[in-house]
């Protein structure tokens, strides 16, 4: 089994249980179908079985990990049909927060928007590896979620953006490229412009374009493909 690293710092131990445990999922450490046991996570990570469950029903609610009656509790398996239902929705999500967050962007907001992007950009020259690359990646696509300052959004945009972060991470070919470096730039361009209708525009492009990536390498055994 995956070792995971011990809880020794202070803090919430649900909350960082979650977050070991998410981001063990999403870079594919703990593998579609893996069965999760409460008791070997908890000496894993040397901490009570309670901030474990928190963290599972947590992880539950964001699609990750699911419970099967009878079987036990699992990561949640991954599908092309969920991989478009995923793409589709963020579109439509995305769309939004690209609009409001070039209506509303202050200076402020664009200085920190663009630092995301250029290292983003840094990270993809300097060869880093593919797990390390998106996650600057769903950084930036975060910030502008943050930028549009509706807090609902940018908690189910996080959401669907850590779900697609998984399935990118369990393609087999490097999704982010020389064309994803430009889409981004376009999009920052339009939302320093306030342009709220080229900016919709420009997440339509990245998302179609990043489903169409997607399908040519995603397909019914993809499960089979990571285990």
């Amino acid at each position: 089994m995956l070792q995971l690293p011990q809880i020794k710092t202070t803090g919430t131990l649900s909350d960082k249980t979650y977050e070991i445990l998410k981001n063990a999922i999403i870079v594919l450490d703990l593998k579609p179908g893996e069965l999760i046991t409460v008791e070997g996570i908890s000496e894993q990570l040397g901490v009570s079985r309670t901030p474990i469950r928190t963290a599972l029903n947590s992880l539950i609610n964001d699609g990750l990990v699911e419970m099967i009656p009878g079987k036990g509790t699992f990561v949640k398996r991954l599908s092309q049909k969920e991989a478009i239902d995923l793409l589709n929705v963020r579109e439509l999500l995305e769309c939004y927060s690209a609009k409001l967050a070039a209506l509303s962007r202050t200076d402020v907001n664009l200085k920190e928007l663009e630092q995301t992007m250029n290292s983003t950009e840094y990270v993809f020259r300097s060869g880093y590896n593919s797990h390390e690359i998106l996650e600057y990646d769903t950084k930036f696509h975060s910030t502008i979620a943050k930028i549009s300052g509706n807090s609902y959004l940018e908690k189910q945009l996080i959401v669907m953006l850590d779900n697609c972060r998984r399935y990118l991470n369990a393609s087999t070919f490097q999704f982010m490229s020389e064309e994803v470096i430009v889409e981004h730039r376009e999009l920052f361009e339009q939302i320093k412009n306030q342009d709220a209708e080229k900016a919709e525009m420009c997440v339509k492009k990245h998302i179609g374009n990043i489903k169409n990536r997607m399908m040519e390498y995603i397909d019914s055994n993809i499960n089979e493909n990571t285990d």
